[in-house]
């Protein structure tokens, strides 16, 4: 087992700050670790197959352990290498990252993420076997989601706060002519899923957070390069978002939308409501103003523990970036 001093040293100061808030609510959130795709070769460490997604997440016990008042930790998606070059391989990043997860000492909620079905490998380079398809990541990521869906909401015990986790990527899967799954789009959430989420999700009077991979509107938010060399994800809404949007927009018990897929720290008002996204834990600075990250280092993550006290919404990071403070305006 690696050590990792070399990430739980830097912590300490941040786990000050958290306990001497003393937020009634605290919860991790960490997105896009890409298990896998972070292949180094690094003097002592030998060939890490695939990266050091666990040693990110095993540090989050660290954490846990000093701070009893977090309550999860919420997983954004994009959880292993979906460019992996055989099936097997693809599900060992996958299954490697949600056994660290599942081994903390809390639960921890899953979102699914774009890079978590495979499907645009099968379609341009591999077999059928590749995909991964809905209920196979149900069984993977979904241990503490109680339907058969791969959304759904929790209520936190002893708390006035009731967590909704969507899936920005519930889409139809295809088969080609060439006998292929088809990518299509992939970003979606189903009309089946969109009337749950009016219906059902929403229909409380318990405060609401809500989180998503991909971010549920994209206006104003920058994000990781899009098509033509563009930083702005004008090209990458999510189908039936704006139907989403506006049930959550009109519920006036929905806080803050928090998202990851961008690989950025957004924090935006919109609507009353605060959209967050959030840095990716895997090792990437894509556009000048990211982070600046190195192996072996605590630049190597980057995550978040939020804590809510009052109108207060306080963004600690772990790793690299800045802490962050939003007000909830509703």
């Amino acid at each position: 087992m690696n050590d990792i001093r070399y990430l739980t040293d830097h912590y300490d100061e941040k786990i000050e700050q958290i306990n001497r808030l003393g937020a009634p609510l605290n919860f991790v959130f960490i997105t896009d670790m890409h298990n896998g795709l972070a292949l180094k070769k690094l003097p002592g460490h030998g060939d890490r197959e695939f990266g050091r997604a666990a040693d990110h997440i095993r540090s989050i016990q660290y954490i846990l352990d000093r701070c009893p008042g977090i309550s999860c930790v919420v997983n954004g998606g994009d959880i292993g290498n979906d460019y992996w070059p055989d099936a097997e391989g693809i599900r060992s990043t996958y299954r490697e990252t949600m056994d660290a997860l599942y081994a903390l000492s809390v639960p921890v909620h899953c979102c699914i993420g774009n890079h978590d079905d495979a499907t645009a490998m099968a379609e341009r380079l591999k077999d059928n076997a590749v995909a991964i398809l809905p209920d196979e990541m149900h069984e993977i990521c979904m241990k503490y989601n109680p339907t058969p869906e791969n959304y759904y909401y929790t209520d936190l015990p002893d708390s006035e706060w009731r967590f909704i986790l969507l899936n920005s990527c519930d889409r139809p899967y295809r088969i080609g002519a060439n006998g292929r799954f088809i990518e299509d789009y992939p970003l979606e959430f189903s009309n089946a899923q969109a009337a749950w989420l009016e219906r059902e999700a929403l229909d409380t009077d318990r405060k609401i957070l809500v989180f998503s991979h991909a971010p549920v509107s994209n206006v104003g938010i920058f994000g990781s390069i899009g098509k033509g060399g563009g930083y702005v994800r004008t090209h990458d809404d999510t189908l039936n978002s704006s139907r989403v949007y506006t049930a959550l927009r009109d519920c006036k018990n929905v806080k803050a939308l928090i998202a990851g897929h961008v690989h950025y720290d957004n924090l935006l008002y919109r609507d009353r409501m605060v959209l967050v996204t959030s840095q990716c834990s895997f090792v990437q600075e894509w556009a000048p103003s990211c982070p600046k990250r190195e192996h072996g280092t605590v630049t190597e993550t980057a995550f978040d523990v939020f804590s809510v006290k009052d109108e207060l919404m306080m963004i600690t990071r772990f790793g690299a970036g800045c802490d962050r403070a939003a007000t909830l305006l509703r």
